[in-house]
């Protein structure tokens, strides 16, 4: 191994700010990969104590073969590229003498990268890696570059690699350690890129059209970025439909999409929709691949829209089934009732004996807002009355409560096939009737998520093969689904053991009926970013990048990216959900900074094992109380383990209880 020296010095005085050595690893070999890896070692040799990292240094190489030098950022390829060595540098000199292990990745195939992030996101929570950067741009083509011609050339090597992996180590001196950290990150390679990311078939840019660009800001915890930097990383120029005022209108957000056209949004929707959005994007005035909406209340206008556009979209009457809670009880084959008034609900009750327990919920209703587990006629009439009408309309589905283990399904279809699916634990609400949880709270709030699921693998298969019967029945085809239901009669249930709330075989053991798959019900779209963000770090695979290709008819991309890990789940992820559980007493005004920041900072042992969180109020915030209905979550925390499923919940409980805010 040869040793060069690079230097870091200052534009402005051509002070020296750092100096370290470098030289090439033994690095693995590429046999039957369509990539390579080349490691560099970096050692730092002396340092000021300043920060470095921008584009506002000289990189200065001093090597054996070829004069003293100046980098600017095209010789390594890109900007992107330049800053990635800068940060190694940095990395290398804190303090002066540490050692830095990083891998870069060459591309050994033609072909153009199917999304500009791809490596970063397959890399997400790698126990190895400290940092994964990508150096390429959106639709990026590569040709194989033989390793053996970049010899000891820096320039060569970042100008050949599409991204770069700053390896974790633990101790200051790598020591023998390094080929072993190499080969780690190298299986772990082998795991996640275990798709097909260099596209030997041509890619072109697409131009979809989204019809409402997400409400909320992104500074205020919106799905915006999810949706808009997934496209920009795919190649999708995106063409908005949404109100005048919109914060994707002003200037500051401009670049995440190639258009924005005003259109009058109301909830519900207004008699002439369609029309207007066929007008809008007529109006555009230039081809467009696709449209898509992430709002059920537009979805089936949307549609109706598409087929006089001659797009790609799912039925609109199938799409009014899914989005109306008690059609689709109805289609599923359940005894379920409509109604639109606590008067009328007791009628229904009364005249047609319905046995209790029963549920109630809108029949457009989201987020587990206004639905009730019910035990009486007079718990029925109250929680009618519950309902927040302006929120979400006057008709409700009234029907039998399924005691069954909850379970979140997601579907990717593709022209009717199955690409990917998965399915979690949705732990007892607080509705649930075993009196698993403590608290104020009596409607259907999310406390946990458990992914993957811990069902027997036949009651997996039972809600795999039920639900997607029901989808291809319908008539939805293509999309990502997230679908809702339980396992009626499974031979599991929730029960505390050790302390640990979890699934566990039934005491009345076998012999009782088979389980059957339980409708809830079918949102055709993505689950929400956050639930979105866990099948991310666990599988590879982001639903909402894929929804946006499917909807733009790019089918070869839609089915490499919904590949996911070859060894699948990489761990177990509870995502805990922080209700707004305060005594009646209170104003409901949140009194609390950032809760999430706050415990990270307080418990880094417990943060280490955080994948995604975030707080999602802020000081002196009106917080409606769950019970009134309304969903009023404070934060979520995605909490994994390598260890396992117990381990992992353990960890969920302590967050949980670790968790400290307060109301006025």
């Amino acid at each position: 191994m040869i040793a060069n020296k690079i230097q870091v010095q200052s534009k402005e005085d051509g002070a020296l700010l750092l100096e370290c050595s470098w030289q090439l690893c033994q690095s693995p070999p590429a046999t039957g990969k369509s990539w390579q890896s080349i490691d560099i070692l970096f050692e730092g040799l002396s340092s000021l104590d300043s920060a470095i990292g921008g584009l506002d240094e000289n990189i200065v190489l001093v090597d054996h073969e070829q004069p003293k030098r100046v980098l600017a950022p095209a010789a390594l390829g890109s900007a992107k590229a330049f800053k990635f060595l800068l940060q190694c540098l940095g990395a290398a000199n804190k303090p002066p003498g540490r050692r830095c292990l990083v891998k870069l990745i060459i591309p050994q195939q033609q072909g153009q990268i199917v999304r500009a992030d791809v490596i970063p996101l397959r890399m997400r929570d790698s126990q190895y890696v400290e940092e994964t950067v990508s150096f390429a741009e959106p639709l990026q083509s590569y040709n194989p570059v033989s390793i053996a011609a970049l010899r000891n050339n820096l320039e060569a090597i970042f100008s050949a690699a599409t991204a770069g992996l700053m390896l974790r180590s633990n101790a200051e001196d790598l020591g023998n350690a390094i080929e072993a950290l190499s080969l780690a990150v190298e299986s772990e390679l082998e795991n996640r890129l275990a798709l097909d990311w260099i596209s030997s078939e041509p890619v072109r840019r697409r131009t979809l059209v989204l019809v409402e660009g997400s409400r909320a800001h992104p500074e205020n915890g919106g799905t915006g970025p999810g949706i808009y930097l997934a496209a920009a990383a795919l190649g999708i120029d995106m063409v908005v439909l949404d109100n005048q005022g919109h914060w994707l209108e002003g200037p500051k957000y401009a670049h995440w999409r190639k258009a924005f056209i005003p259109i009058r949004l109301t909830d519900p929707p207004e008699a002439d929709f369609a029309k207007r959005i066929v007008e809008s994007v007529k109006s555009y005035g230039a081809p467009v691949d696709g449209i898509v909406t992430f709002c059920d209340s537009y979805v089936v206008q949307v549609a109706q829209a598409a087929q006089e556009l001659g797009l790609q979209m799912g039925p609109p009457d199938a799409l009014r089934v899914a989005t109306d809670k008690y059609l689709t009880s109805v289609f599923a084959g359940h005894q379920a009732y409509r109604a639109s008034s606590p008067e009328e609900a007791f009628d229904i009750a009364s005249k047609n004996q319905l046995p209790y327990p029963l549920i109630i919920k809108p029949c457009t209703g989201w987020s587990s807002e206004g639905v009730f587990r019910v035990d009486s006629i007079d718990n029925l009439v109250t929680a009618a009355r519950s309902i927040d009408t302006s929120r979400h309309g006057s008709e409700f589905v009234i029907e039998k409560y399924c005691e069954g283990p909850e379970v979140d399904a997601n579907f990717v279809l593709l022209d009717g096939e199955l690409l990917f699916f998965e399915a979690c634990d949705d732990f007892p609400k607080t509705a649930d009737s075993n009196g698993l949880h403590s608290g104020s709270l009596n409607t259907f709030v999310e406390l946990s998520s458990v992914y993957p699921s811990a069902l027997p693998s036949r009651e997996i298969d039972v809600l795999r093969d039920g639900f997607l019967e029901t989808l291809l029945k319908l008539g939805l085809r293509n999309g990502v689904m997230h679908l809702e239901g339980r396992v009626e009669y499974s031979s599991v249930t929730y029960r505390t053991q050790d302390g640990v709330l979890d699934l566990h075989a039934n005491e009345a053991g076998p012999g009782g009926p088979e389980p059957v798959a339980w409708l809830i019900e079918i949102n055709p779209r993505p689950l929400g970013m956050t639930g979105s963000h866990i099948i991310e770090s666990t599988y590879g695979i982001d639903y909402w990048g894929l929804a946006m290709l499917i909807a733009a008819g790019d089918e070869a991309r839609a089915r490499s990216l919904s590949r996911p890990f070859k060894h699948g789940a990489q761990y177990t992820c509870v995502m805990v959900f922080i209700p707004a559980d305060y005594p009646s007493s209170c104003q409901g005004i949140f009194d609390s900074d950032d809760i999430c920041a706050e415990l990270r900072a307080r418990r880094p042992d417990l943060a280490k094992q955080i994948s995604r969180c975030a707080c999602l109020v802020k000081r002196g915030q009106k917080v409606p109380h769950p019970s009134s209905g309304v969903n009023s979550f404070l934060a979520y925390f995605n909490v994994f383990s390598r260890a396992g499923r117990t381990e992992a919940l353990k960890l969920a409980d302590e967050v949980r209880q670790e968790v400290r805010f307060s109301f006025l």
